[in-house]
């Protein structure tokens, strides 16, 4: 007979099997925890552990392990985050706006509204093409309606769908839509919050910093934005409300000739000196995303993660066998520190 053993999920006790992973045992007693690939690569079942000890896989940041790879091996407690279910909903393209020469705004027309929290992401798919993952955000004037989801896109130049951006995919395309995913949200906090992004990422990093002004306008902001290419820095009209409204903002080029009103380099040559009551948001290349998961890890701040990877990137859908080079190296530098690091695929 296999040995049970308890597990607590957000105050919630259930009996399970000693060997079976945190998301097995709790989507086996009706308890599901957020996830979405089930194999390790995504992040976004990474679950907090409250008390006891687990098989964690080699997944574990500070008090942190991914749910789908752990396994039970003695009673145990776990906490994370209520996310609105995941639902799929339908609707068509309402509009293409080109925001610069390689980055446009979709805005899609839902029959029925999505519930998201910001900074989560979305499975999306335009005419029966291929589905993609993109974080819905507002328009750069902060406008978006309830039924409306607003995306900005860059084109890449060998994808298979954003370069019929504009073109086979414009106002009136069938679109379906499957979320959210992603646990790189909006939080209430009371310590500084310091939103960093590159490229689209600023996508979620707008949806994020916003939310944080409106619902919690006395909290410390710090909001760095770049890109590589001075020609697509399309996010200056937000950083500039953010500012009117006492958000500190750094923008970045780490291409040739910036502009006067940015930094040379990528936005982590910019970060402020993190402290273990910061929480941090990092949206963008995986690259600059592992950086920040990095500078957040070796000084104790609780750092949640967007990385975006370009649709030609293909993970390894096997299971991984231990742990990849950036989680052991993350778990080295946090140590016993409570460092909590979540990305998002």
């Amino acid at each position: 007979m296999t040995d049970r053993v308890s597990l607590v999920v957000n105050g919630r006790p259930i009996s399970a099997g000693a060997g079976q992973t945190l998301l097995d045992a709790g989507l086996a007693s009706g308890q599901a925890i957020p996830h979405d690939c089930a194999t390790g690569q995504c992040d976004t079942c990474r679950v907090r552990i409250h008390s006891g000890s687990v098989d964690d896989a080699g997944t574990r940041i500070g008090d942190t392990v991914l749910a789908c790879r752990a396994r039970l091996t003695a009673d145990i407690a776990i906490e994370f985050d209520e996310v609105p279910d995941v639902v799929r909903r339908a609707g068509i393209v309402d509009s293409v706006v080109e925001l610069t020469a390689e980055i446009v705004e979709v805005t899609v027309a839902l029959r029925k509204r999505l519930i998201y929290l910001p900074g989560q992401y979305l499975r999306v798919s335009f005419a029966g093409l291929p589905a993609r993952d993109y974080s819905p955000t507002l328009r750069m004037d902060g406008s978006g309606e309830l039924n409306e989801l607003i995306f900005q896109i860059r084109r890449q130049p060998d994808g298979v769908v954003s370069p019929q951006l504009g073109g086979r995919i414009g106002p009136g395309t069938a679109v379906k839509v499957e979320g959210p995913f992603g646990a790189a949200f909006h939080r209430l906090g009371r310590g500084r919050l310091v939103v960093v992004s590159s490229g689209v990422g600023f996508a979620p990093a707008w949806a994020v910093a916003r939310a944080s002004r409106l619902r919690e306008p006395k909290r410390d902001l710090l909001v760095v934005a770049g890109t590589r290419e001075p020609q697509n820095l399309y996010m200056r009209p937000a950083l500039e409300w953010l500012r009117d409204r006492g958000a500190a903002t750094i923008l970045t080029c780490s291409g040739r000739n910036p502009p006067s009103d940015a930094r040379a380099g990528r936005p982590t040559l910019h970060l402020p000196r993190l402290t273990r009551d910061d929480t941090v948001l990092a949206a963008g290349a995986p690259e600059m995303v592992a950086a920040v998961q990095f500078l957040a890890a070796a000084t104790g701040a609780t750092c949640y993660a967007d990385p975006f990877y370009a649709a030609t990137h293909k993970p390894d859908r096997s299971p991984p066998s231990d742990t990849n080079f950036l989680q052991r190296f993350l778990q080295r530098v946090a140590g016993n520190r409570t460092a909590k690091t979540d990305p998002v695929a």
